[in-house]
């Protein structure tokens, strides 16, 4: 699980639980309330131009890499939100969380 505050995964590869890479984090987006990392924001596609959101609900840092417990294809298949600035839209949250199928902590 990731830690409070833990920001050392930005720029670490993403992988899935097959070891197919995702890609980069690009960035970490905490809860508003709880401070806990919540999404990645991470560079995929051809050369990174793409970027995706996915759950870091069951993440491990493990030795080189972030391994993630959701797979390359769902993804790559993500829908696409599009935060402003440093905040997500309840509703970008809730149209991941349906994607992804994550619940909110109560």
């Amino acid at each position: 699980m990731i830690k409070d505050g833990d920001s050392e995964i930005c720029g670490l590869d993403v992988r899935d639980p097959f070891g197919d890479k995702i890609g980069k984090v690009r960035e970490v987006w905490a809860d508003e309330h709880t401070g806990e990392p919540v999404w990645a924001c991470v560079d995929t596609g051809f050369l990174g131009r793409h970027h995706s959101f996915l759950p870091l609900d069951a993440a491990t840092v493990v030795p080189g890499h972030l391994a993630v417990s959701v797979t390359k294809h769902a993804v790559d298949d993500a829908p696409q939100v599009h935060p402003m600035g440093n905040m997500m839209e309840p509703v970008e949250q809730d149209v991941l969380n349906a994607y992804y199928r994550t619940e909110e902590p109560a």
